[in-house]
């Protein structure tokens, strides 16, 4: 989605607020936890509401991708483990306007993020900025697919969340106000930032590409989409 015809523009619809990583190692005497097991377990719910047709998604593969944990990034265990260990995708994609986006994220996603790994030639000591660049490569292509594809009208699209949890980290990011959390004991911590049009700097991007923030029950992209970011969306 972009306020303009520009929607190829990484810089524009795909340069993430930020990249948020959690360590799970917290000091040098403390053993990797990449080495005390591969499993995770998991759980997901999704409720309808009143609409007609589902319109979200939930992906998650559990050891999408198998990678040295010194290699996904963070390890600060001594010595770091250099075996070869799961790395589990976690996906949430919120569709407005139909169903058809969410669905072809909720088949795509995690194929793109794996192959955009492959392909990315950043140093691997510098595994924070390979990450921001693989989603925000990642997020890019889903959306060029859709349009190249005809998947959806124009009118429909989807925001995402999506976590990586390797041994040592849980990486996420996010494209529009679909928001990762999380919850350790009493304690909430969040893990995304909201893409939202009364956002400043979203505010001030939307305008400087000729879009427009109407207020009609709460700020809305031409008066229409709540976020100010999206996949698909294609007529904005």
């Amino acid at each position: 989605m972009a306020d303009d015809d520009t929607n190829s523009s990484t810089s524009s619809l795909f340069s993430f607020p930020s990249s948020t990583t959690i360590s799970a190692a917290e000091n040098n005497n403390v053993r990797c936890v990449g080495r005390s097991g591969n499993c995770v377990t998991w759980g997901c719910t999704s409720v309808i509401g009143l609409r007609k047709e589902m319109e979200d998604a939930v992906k998650v593969v559990p050891g999408f991708m198998m990678r040295r944990c010194n290699h996904v990034g963070g390890c600060i265990a001594a010595p770091p483990s250099d075996a070869l260990a799961p790395v589990h995708f976690f996906a949430v994609y919120d569709g407005h306007g139909g169903a058809q986006v969410a669905k072809f994220c909720e088949l795509r996603m995690h194929e793109v993020v794996a192959e955009e790994w492959d392909q990315e030639t950043v140093a691997e000591d510098e595994w924070h900025h390979k990450w921001e660049v693989i989603l925000a490569r990642s997020f890019e292509r889903a959306d060029n697919e859709i349009l190249t594809n005809a998947v959806a009208s124009e009118m429909v699209g989807s925001t995402a969340v999506v976590v990586l949890l390797s041994g040592c980290q849980i990486i996420t990011s996010n494209c529009g106000d679909s928001r990762a959390v999380l919850c350790r004991g009493t304690e909430t911590i969040p893990l995304s930032i909201d893409q939202k049009p009364d956002r400043e700097d979203e505010l001030a991007r939307i305008e400087d590409q000729g879009g427009h923030v109407i207020y009609w029950n709460g700020a809305r992209v031409f008066g229409v989409l709540s976020m100010s970011r999206a996949i698909g969306n294609f007529f904005f």
